[in-house]
């Protein structure tokens, strides 16, 4: 993904494709992982990244929209390395999940480490008490929006819930049921989709489909694979934290720059990111 800094601007940012698999991306992947298994970090924990500067640490809330039953949940796991489950219990109240993504910038050939804060909460609980939507509202810095390849009916109602400002799709809204609109001129809110089950046979959603949305509505569509990572050699049945990592590198890179060229296009972003490095300034710009 190659995405514009500014309109009409000639400038662009990326995040290196495969950076994770590289021996400079090695000491920081290692911080994610013990015993090759992934770390899931509380709320008081980080990883010990001492060698990066503060500027170097983008923190990040989303919240995600979605009928129930579209993969939300299992995205989650997928991303934060846990076990996808086979059977589809819905999000009770609000579930909060970190996940910390260090990647490099193209142009300045700096590390950045991404803390992503994830904020799902259950269709339900939603339409049953007010507050949960406001929470998971408060100090969001944007949405992914769900839908899966195998069920059309997520598909068709996709635009409903991106341009109506509506959160429930099966259940009729309630007073202070609205997510913030999206469509003004002047609204700066994040807006992203996301395609689950991206590797199923029986796909209802077409490839011609998929481009004429993106044309239209100027969104990219994030594909992911809601299926557990390989398992370790040893026991056959511990997620492989490494391979997990790798799997969800693409996916992970490009949320990161489009998070990144979002508040760069706002002013929000340190300069030094994108500045090379005295050791890299005689070295072409990419």
């Amino acid at each position: 993904f190659i995405i514009k800094l500014m309109d009409g601007g000639g400038e662009t940012l990326s995040i290196v494709d495969g950076w994770q698999q590289t021996a400079e991306a090695r000491s920081y992947i290692n911080q994610l992982l013990i015993r090759n298994k992934r770390i899931l970090f509380g709320i008081l924990e980080k990883p010990a990244l001492e060698q990066l500067g503060r500027e170097s640490n983008v923190k990040k809330r989303l919240f995600l929209v979605g009928k129930s039953g579209v993969g939300k949940s299992s995205t989650v796991a997928k991303l934060c390395g846990r076990d996808i489950t086979s059977s589809h219990d819905e999000t009770l109240g609000i579930q909060t999940t970190t996940i910390y993504w260090p990647s490099k910038i193209a142009s300045s050939k700096k590390v950045i480490v991404l803390e992503l804060e994830l904020w799902d909460a259950g269709e339900r609980a939603m339409n049953k008490f007010d507050h949960i939507l406001s929470a998971c509202q408060e100090a969001t810095d944007g949405y992914l929006f769900f839908f899966s390849y195998a069920d059309r009916h997520s598909w068709e109602d996709l635009p409903h819930l991106l341009f109506s400002g509506y959160v429930g799709t099966s259940l009729p809204p309630r007073k202070g049921q609205r997510i913030a609109r999206t469509t003004g001129k002047k609204d700066s809110t994040l807006k992203m989709v996301v395609g689950t089950h991206a590797d199923s046979v029986q796909r209802e959603v077409t490839e011609g489909e998929i481009e004429q949305f993106q044309n239209t509505t100027k969104l990219i569509i994030l594909p992911i694979a809601n299926i557990n990572s390989p398992r370790l050699q040893a026991d056959r049945r511990t997620p492989d934290g490494r391979a997990g990592v790798m799997e969800i590198a693409p996916f992970m890179n490009a949320l990161t720059q489009i998070l990144l060229v979002h508040d760069w296009n706002r002013g929000l972003l340190p300069s030094p990111l994108f500045t090379p490095s005295s050791a890299d300034s005689e070295s072409p710009s990419q």
